[in-house]
């Protein structure tokens, strides 16, 4: 009896706990700012608190010996996106309207050294826009989503600033890190494998010894 009274406690919490509602917000600009609420409880996210900014102050060096990571091009994202957006669809279709967006803000304006590659990177972002919006707004609450691209030739960098917030529940993580987060990782790593091994790099030595 005991044991049944305990198992039924155990099973409202775990039930409590999977309801609760999370909340993310965004804030991107000159300043990323990410702020994170679970139930009553607000977490900043970033930027870090002061005591791990130090820290992280302490490993810098550590870092730096590590050897360089391949960074994701535009090219693997072009081909990453057709994979990663049906598992998305896949996992909304799932949550269904307990997602909620809102306030979508988003204004990219791209830029760099390369005129041609500008115009063929916004004109790729204005078709993935079209191409996920429409079905995002049926699958989940997006009131007013307003997404800016623009192209600026005269600057050498892209510029993205915008505030994103998302409310959802916590079985929802629970959700994407099954439907979504499975697929995104053998992407990831399938990725990695066909990256080219890092060149070691040759470590140059000084004498100082005079010549006599």
């Amino acid at each position: 009896m005991i044991a049944l009274w305990i198992l039924g406690i155990v099973l409202v919490l775990l039930a409590t706990v999977l309801l609760l509602r999370v909340s993310v917000q965004a804030a991107f600009g000159q300043e990323l700012r990410v702020v994170a609420k679970i139930g009553p409880v607000p977490i900043q996210i970033l930027p870090k608190p002061e005591k791990e900014k130090k820290s992280k102050e302490k490993t810098k060096k550590e870092e730096k010996a590590e050897k360089p990571k391949p960074k994701i091009k535009f090219e693997d994202v072009r081909e990453a996106f057709p994979i990663l957006f049906e598992a998305l669809k896949k996992t909304l279709g799932k949550i269904r309207k307990r997602m909620r967006v809102e306030p979508l803000h988003v204004s990219v304006i791209f830029g760099g050294d390369d005129p041609a590659r500008v115009a063929e990177l916004y004109g790729w972002a204005s078709s993935a826009m079209w191409t996920v919006m429409p079905p995002l707004e049926e699958l989940i609450h997006i009131p007013n989503p307003h997404i800016h691209l623009g192209v600026d030739y005269n600057s050498f960098s892209t510029y993205a600033e915008g505030e994103v917030g998302v409310r959802f529940r916590v079985i929802d993580l629970l959700v994407i890190a099954l439907t979504f987060g499975i697929p995104a990782l053998k992407w990831y790593l399938q990725w990695q494998k066909k990256q080219p091994a890092p060149v070691a790099e040759k470590k140059t030595t000084t004498d100082n010894t005079e010549q006599v």
